[in-house]
């Protein structure tokens, strides 16, 4: 008995056939680009966006972003985070001296229980987004066309560095300086 013919055209419910040492047949199919040449397409190719002058290390364990996405918001709280906090330090010395003469201490225990954790978690959310934030707009404004090209890395670090070292006081000036240099290039914040 002979098989039927068969049909060389792929079907939908194709199994993976296991590797032998025939070559393969040419197929109208583009066969999908190995990484080495996806990164060359990616570095020189000018098709939706410019080549990039920095390197990615991080890659796509980030989020990718456009330039005109909202990452840029969570730089921006730092400033905010800081001024609060220091607003509700003020109030809090205030309400401890005003306890201490007048209410027995109700004000300073709402302070100590309920304001502090409420503003430390605030400042733990912030400790882990500022530096991924300011990476992922920093690649996001160096991929775009604006004049500026930050290195995300650099950036990121950076952001890291001031967060940890010094607990929000050189993050304010980083913020800042980096929301400055955003807006000239980009014209957001």
């Amino acid at each position: 008995m002979s098989s039927p013919p068969h049909d060389e055209s792929p079907s939908e419910d194709d199994t993976p056939t296991p590797p032998t040492d025939e070559p393969t047949p040419p197929t109208d199919e583009p066969t999908p680009p190995t990484d080495e040449q996806s990164r060359e397409r990616d570095v020189t190719s000018p098709i939706g966006e410019q080549a990039q002058d920095f390197d990615d290390p991080i890659g796509d364990l980030l989020p990718r972003a456009s330039v005109d996405s909202r990452w840029w918001y969570w730089i921006a709280a730092i400033p905010l985070y800081v001024v609060l906090g220091g607003v509700l330090a003020v109030l809090f010395v205030g309400a401890f001296l005003f306890d201490i003469f007048l209410t027995g201490g109700i004000a300073t225990v709402f302070g100590a229980f309920i304001v502090l954790p409420v503003l430390g978690l605030l400042g733990l959310v912030l400790t882990i987004l500022f530096p991924v934030a300011t990476y992922v707009d920093a690649r996001a404004v160096a991929e775009s066309d604006a004049s500026w090209t930050p290195d995300p890395l650099v950036w990121g670090l950076a952001a890291l560095a001031t967060v940890v070292l010094s607990a929000f006081t050189l993050s304010v000036v980083l913020a800042l300086y980096y929301l400055y240099k955003r807006h000239v290039a980009v014209g957001t914040p």
